[in-house]
């Protein structure tokens, strides 16, 4: 597993290799070149066995608010969406690019929150991950100000449309993530 400072890609690899899905992490340090200029890359490749590779971008938020609700935030930038638009077409129709939206969680009742509603203990936080393709993402956002060059989805298009990332890499309960 790589070393990374961004506990949220760290939580995210982590539960990865955890269900032993064969995952590239890529060297965010070293952009491409294109004809279009320089071109960030994604976050991971991911290799399900009974699904389609994904091109994925984590976006690391908190998950629940001080009064314990869920606000569901998805914003990202603009950059973001470009560049996976353009790895999506170069790496071509056997690969789906995605945004995994990794929600953080501090609880009182750890314990119970990990085993009760699947999530994923790293680091001494509580992780949840949510994913959304990237055409379903980009046919529902609106713009959160252009001096942010930021977009996002409604809460209720984004909830409609983002599934637990356990649904994208299917898995049999052998190799299912086990809680620490």
């Amino acid at each position: 597993m790589a070393r990374r400072a961004n506990h949220y890609e760290a939580a995210f690899e982590a539960y990865i290799r955890q269900m032993r899905v064969p995952c590239v992490a890529v060297d965010e340090c070293r952009r491409p070149l294109s004809d279009e200029g320089s071109l960030k890359n994604p976050d991971f490749l991911v290799y399900p066995r009974s699904a389609r590779n994904m091109l994925v971008e984590v976006k690391g938020k908190w998950g629940k608010d001080e009064r314990g609700r869920r606000p569901w935030e998805n914003w990202v930038t603009t950059d973001d969406l470009d560049a996976l638009v353009r790895w999506q077409k170069m790496f071509g129709p056997g690969f789906v690019a995605a945004l995994v939206f990794v929600y953080a969680e501090t609880t009182p009742n750890f314990e119970l929150s990990v085993e009760s509603e699947g999530g994923f203990a790293f680091r001494g936080c509580l992780y949840r991950f949510w994913a959304v393709a990237l055409d379903d993402y980009v046919a529902h956002l609106r713009s959160r100000g252009m001096a942010w060059k930021a977009v996002a989805m409604s809460r209720d298009a984004f909830r409609a449309r983002v599934r637990p990332l356990s649904e994208w890499i299917p898995m049999n309960e052998s190799v299912a993530p086990r809680p620490l």
